[in-house]
């Protein structure tokens, strides 16, 4: 392994070129300043110096061994100091288990009462979810897919219902204005209603414990949900492949339309639509984007940060965190 002198060192100090030092050991995280779950900003104030005890500083951040875990891929080398001791090794856990040069759904059983914690072990990589091209293309969405593909169905749901209102809810049939106001109520009740459906699918079904000894619940646990913990990084893994979540949806506009007046129906199926899609974009963002300190989106970034980096069991909500307050899953804070 190379070794690099703290003169060497601290000329790597620049947006262009940052390197720092973790236990003796040099990284350049030049990249990885763009993912950095705390801003590009920090990286770059502690380029070219030794950040462990910054790392460990709990009035700064408390870094989980899943944020040591990452670093891996940017290490170099070591500082001429250090000694050739690999007990704090920040190597990621059991990735010889699989092969990542194949599709990784067929093979992640393999961990069995191991899975969770494997999955947990997030990494900096690409994800092949399928070992056969044409599967696998399929299996990534880019992001602005999302809005061009689910904003002309909001429209023409909220435009149907709107037609019908008069029709279906007969005190509505004369009055512009009042199926106006009644569109936006259904609408903003359908966003509504989607915070606590992201809430209950996050938390009960994609966080839905598989048995160790179920080859069958492991695999559809990485195939929902756990892919994304394991490379939360991966640009392609983020926003949800419009077929799949057709699939989630359809049962919902078929539940609103019958329970409801299909035009009452289909306004709420349209808002909550709407709340999907701010939530996927939403997600992206939080895991690429850089949003100004003290923003909203900053807080948001941090807030589900901590359900990746932290603890996996707190922090569900992810375009709002207003359902972890009564159920208890608030992350907690620090006085």
């Amino acid at each position: 392994m190379n070794r690099f002198s703290w003169e060497e060192i601290r000329k790597h100090n620049s947006e262009e070129d940052a390197w720092v030092v973790v236990n003796g050991r040099v990284f350049d995280v030049t990249k990885f300043a763009s993912i950095h779950p705390g801003g590009r900003e920090f990286i770059f104030q502690h380029a070219g110096q030794n950040v462990t005890e910054t790392m460990m500083n709990e009035d700064v951040h408390i870094h989980s061994e899943a944020a040591y875990s990452l670093l891996d891929a940017y290490k170099i080398g070591r500082t001429m100091d250090s000694e050739d001791d690999d007990s704090l090794s920040l190597k990621g856990w059991k990735e010889e288990t699989v092969d990542w040069n194949q599709g990784l759904v067929l093979q992640v059983h393999k961990y069995g009462y191991d899975y969770l914690k494997w999955v947990h072990s997030p990494v900096d990589k690409h994800l092949k979810l399928f070992s056969t091209q044409f599967l696998e293309f399929f299996s990534k969405t880019p992001w602005y897919f999302i809005p061009i593909i689910w904003l002309p169905v909001i429209m023409v749901l909220s435009f149907h219902s709107f037609g019908n209102l008069g029709r279906d809810v007969a005190q509505l049939q004369s009055s512009l204005y009042l199926k106006c106001i009644t569109l936006f109520i259904l609408f903003t009740c359908g966003c509504f209603l989607w915070t606590l459906v992201e809430y209950v699918l996050h938390r009960f079904l994609f966080h839905l414990t598989p048995p160790g000894d179920s080859k069958f619940w492991i695999t559809m646990h990485f195939f929902l949900h756990g892919q994304h913990h394991k490379v939360p990084f991966d640009p392609g893994r983020l926003v949800f492949p419009p077929v799949a979540a057709a699939a989630f949806a359809l049962p919902f506009y078929f539940l609103f339309t019958n329970i409801f007046p299909v035009a009452v129906g289909e306004g709420i199926f349209a808002g909550g639509l709407f709340g999907y899609l701010v939530y996927d974009m939403a997600h992206y963002y939080v895991h690429h984007g850089q949003p100004s300190p003290g923003s909203y989106l900053y807080q948001l970034k941090q807030y589900h940060l901590k359900h990746h980096f932290e603890n996996q069991n707190l922090g569900f909500g992810i375009s709002s965190p207003f359902w972890d307050k009564p159920f208890g899953t608030s992350p907690v804070k620090k006085d």
